[in-house]
């Protein structure tokens, strides 16, 4: 692949580039380790549970902190991998695509994350999702449970938020390659330092490029993520940065028949590398551009101003294929080919006042913001629907049979103009009396928009609109309790909302907010020196205001509900001085408990949801004459899952080991690395949507990498 190779020739030239610059300001510390952030007074802590500086184990809801040290650990390159050991959360359902994370939290399905609390922006409905690659992120944190209060439009399980990583004074630089199975290349930079008495800089910067799991797939990412820090007062800092990424080639989601993965056909099983796309069409590309500020302003001792804002411009283009039939051979698969292409540009901003008040021996920390999101984007699908469209026989697969300028594309035509608007206005109070912590808040939204459609059908043309306009109010209230031995116990009770387009066919009027609300308790555990955490949870989460249909789609209506109740368990300890350990286990029951208009569905648990995950990690840190080495460990298990929404059949369970090794150097600033995952290379189906469409897991991968510190 020439352009591939020319890529990474330009991508290495600007990493080192980047180092050399960087190693011209590096100081006498350079054992300094860059997943221990340096935090300035301006850029102190905010917990994506509160947006307030209240530590993750003191806060009284569900949420889980993953940093950069345990990123290189688990040698997590993406939010899908990162996941993989957190309770309560079930990813990787369809784990050969990289368009898009996915993953779902307490059952609910999302697709979109946070980068440093603001939304990246999506037009909530199409295939442009922007993602920020593992290693220009800081931390992960998973809050989990509903998060309107101070997010506003956000799924009712939660939301992954990706702490940026800021420049800081200590000079020192990361550099790492890494190479690997299916082709893996990869060059990486991180370099921080300070520009003079006033300013400092960080940059990011990767080059990646590796063939996808299935036959004929690849992907190829660049990112250069470049920010400087600067101090206009003492009391005043601004950061302004930047995010490119381009990904030239991705893999979108094709599925595979049931038959043939989870069923056996005619010809036994399907590979688990099979493709049913085209290597003439099937591809998927995305250029995204972020640029944003991000200002703190300490006004007195007890008050701050911070501002969050953020420019996306992100384009998306897909071509790719769907089934429509098995015929009945079981062996032929029919196809239909479509594309779509997408554009969208907008801001938002995120303005927060927040202050320390001491009323009659009760201390307050309070919060007053406003945020604000626009977005402008326009999608052109173009659709087959079957016509003159190349079957695949699966006996024989042969991923060469399209010519894409012989596909009638114009047979089904669509062009969305989609606007976007949501403000937001929130208030908290944080209030602590002695070893009581009380939290309410509450948020108030407002959104709108369209979406102006044109469509074209087998040379007829014809249009709609679909507006929104609907406003929701969302409240959140918990209580801690922590106790002098570092045991707390919390409850809490949050709401969340998503807007819904449409019309009532049972009441002739416009849909309301699909809403949520969620009762947890629970309990957190830090031991004196640190050593050891444990927390956990029992909540019950109900989604109200759904919208559901006749089997046949002929009549909508808007009150069905989902119920999903569960406990979560985690616990992360030291064992002697070299042995960590983290372990987690969910249970989780979730069903349809009302549905009008489908009451076969009442009862059933949705697809994508497994009832029971577990998993197990240990590193141990060898010491002696093998100081240095450590060796890593996990065994991770995903309970069954539904084969469709009708649970007429399950998708079996399946329990994976991952393992990684490193070697640090310290007299020389080098680390090598080793990974594997799925080391016993299992094949397994790793969801259905329904019995006609699923996607496998992820068969066994291997890398190598070296990293050096300067």
């Amino acid at each position: 692949m020439p352009h591939i190779r020319s890529a990474l020739s330009k991508a290495t030239l600007l990493l080192f580039a980047a180092s050399a610059t960087a190693q011209t300001q590096s100081s006498d510390n350079n054992e300094s380790e860059l997943e221990h952030i340096e935090v300035n007074p301006l850029q102190s802590y905010r917990s994506t549970a509160t947006k307030s500086s209240l530590r993750p184990i003191d806060a009284p809801v569900s949420i889980d902190v993953i940093d950069q040290e345990l990123l290189q650990l688990r040698q997590a390159d993406s939010v899908n991998k990162a996941l993989r050991y957190v309770s309560g959360v079930t990813t990787e359902s369809r784990p050969t695509i990289t368009i898009f994370d996915q993953f779902t939290i307490r059952g609910f399905t999302t697709y979109q994350t946070f980068y440093d609390g603001l939304p990246l922006l999506t037009n909530n409905s199409w295939n442009l999702y922007p993602q920020v690659d593992a290693f220009a992120t800081a931390s992960l944190e998973i809050l989990k449970g509903p998060a309107s209060s101070l997010y506003g439009l956000v799924p009712p399980g939660g939301l992954v938020n990706q702490v940026a990583k800021y420049p800081q004074d200590t000079s020192q630089t990361l550099v790492r390659a890494v190479v690997g199975s299916d082709s893996l290349t990869e060059l990486g930079v991180d370099s921080s330092g300070a520009l003079n008495d006033v300013s400092r800089y960080r940059l990011v910067a990767l080059a990646r490029a590796r063939d996808g799991y299935q036959d004929t797939t690849e992907t190829e990412r660049y990112t250069l993520a470049p920010s400087v820090t600067m101090d206009i007062s003492k009391a005043t800092e601004l950061t302004l940065s930047a995010y490119y990424q381009d990904d030239p080639q991705m893999v979108p989601s094709t599925p595979l028949p049931g038959i043939g993965t989870l069923y056996d056909a005619p010809y036994g099983k399907l590979a688990p590398d099979t493709y049913a796309g085209d290597e003439n069409w099937n591809e998927f590309s995305r250029e995204v551009l972020m640029l944003g500020y991000k200002l703190n302003h300490q006004i007195n001792d007890d008050w701050s101003l911070l501002q969050k804002l953020r420019y996306t411009d992100a384009d998306a283009l897909q071509r790719n294929t769907y089934h429509n039939a098995l015929a009945e051979d079981n062996v032929t698969l029919q196809r239909a080919a479509y594309s779509t292409d997408e554009h969208i540009d907008g801001v938002t901003v995120d303005t927060q006042l927040a202050g320390a008040l001491d009323t009659a021996g009760v201390f307050h920390q309070v919060l007053v913001g406003v945020d604000y999101q626009k977005s402008d984007s326009q999608v052109a699908y173009r659709d087959t629907l079957g016509t003159s469209t190349p079957t695949l026989n699966l006996a024989d697969v042969n991923n060469n049979l399209f010519d894409k300028d012989a596909l009638p594309l114009s047979f089904y035509q669509e062009d969305h103009q989609i606007d976007i608007r949501q403000l937001g206005i929130y208030v908290q109070d944080e209030m602590s009396l002695g070893n009581l912590t009380l939290l309410l808040n509450g948020r108030y939204d407002q959104y709108d928009s369209s979406d102006v459609v044109a469509n074209v059908y087998a040379g007829s043309a014809y249009g709609s609109q679909a507006d929104i306009e609907q406003s929701e109010f969302s409240g959140r209230a918990a209580a801690m309790y922590s106790f002098d031995s570092g045991w707390r116990v919390y409850a809490n009770y949050a709401e969340s909302f998503e807007p819904v387009a449409g019309m009532d066919a049972e009441t002739q009027t416009a849909f309301e907010p699909t809403t949520a609300s969620q009762f947890e308790v629970g309990t957190k555990f830090r031991s004196r020196g640190g050593q050891t955490t444990f927390t956990g949870a029992y909540f019950i989460l109900s989604k109200q205001n759904v919208v559901v249909n006749t089997p046949d789609f002929a009549r909508r209506t808007q009150n069905g509900e989902v119920e999903s109740k569960g406990v979560e368990l985690a616990v992360d300890t030291q064992l002697g001085d070299n042995l960590t350990v983290q372990a987690n286990a969910t249970l989780l029951a979730m069903e349809v408990t009302d549905n009008p208009l489908d009451t076969a569905l009442v009862g059933k648990t949705p697809v994508w949801v497994a009832e029971e995950t577990a998993s197990l990690w240990a590193n141990y840190f060898f010491d002696g004459a093998a100081s240095g080495l450590m060796v890593g460990t996990g065994i991770r298990y995903v309970g069954e899952t539904q084969a469709d929404k009708y649970n007429s059949d399950t998708v079996p369970s399946y329990t994976l080991v991952d393992a990684v090794i490193t070697y640090t150097l310290p007299q020389y600033d080098t680390k090598v690395t080793g990974s594997i995952s799925n080391l016993t290379d299992k094949t397994y189906v790793g969801a259905c949507f329904d019995t006609a469409n699923c996607w496998y897991g992820a068969q066994r991968r291997i890398e190598v990498g070296i990293e050096k510190r300067f």
